[in-house]
C-alpha cells in the first residue's frame, strides 16, 4: 500500500515571509496562508490560517517576492512537530512543508 502525503492549497499570504538560516547556512521562509474556510476552526470569520514553510532553493526563490494579501498555490506536505515547553507542556504544531510557490492573479487559480 503506497501512502501519499501531498498537498495543494490556495489563499493568501496573511503575514509577510521571514527568513531565518539553519545551522548549515540553508536558508528557511516562514509565512502564513490564510484560507477561506466557512467551517474553518482557527477564527469566527471563516478564515484557516495555515503555517507555511519553505527550504533551499523554494525559500530564496520566493521570499523577495511574497506580500501581504498576495494570492498563492502552495504545493507541498503536511508535517507535524512535537515538542515540550521549559514548563513541560506537551504542544503540537501542523505544517505545510512547500515544495512549489506560485504567485496567482486575481483570486482563482489559472
Amino acid at each position: 500500500m503506497t501512502h501519499d502525503n501531498r498537498v495543494i492549497l490556495t489563499g493568501r499570504v496573511a503575514k509577510v515571509a521571514q527568513r531565518s538560516y539553519r545551522p548549515d547556512g540553508s536558508s528557511v521562509t516562514h509565512f502564513l496562508l490564510e484560507l477561506n474556510d466557512p467551517e474553518g476552526p482557527s477564527s469566527r470569520s471563516g478564515r484557516s490560517l495555515i503555517d507555511i514553510v519553505a527550504f533551499d532553493p523554494v525559500a530564496e526563490s520566493m521570499l523577495d517576492h511574497l506580500q501581504k494579501d498576495q494570492f498563492l498555490r502552495v504545493e507541498g506536505r503536511l508535517r507535524q512537530r512535537r515538542w515540550q515547553t521549559p514548563e513541560g507542556k506537551s504542544r503540537s504544531q501542523v505544517e505545510v512543508i512547500g515544495t512549489d510557490l506560485r504567485i496567482m492573479k486575481g483570486d482563482e487559480p489559472n
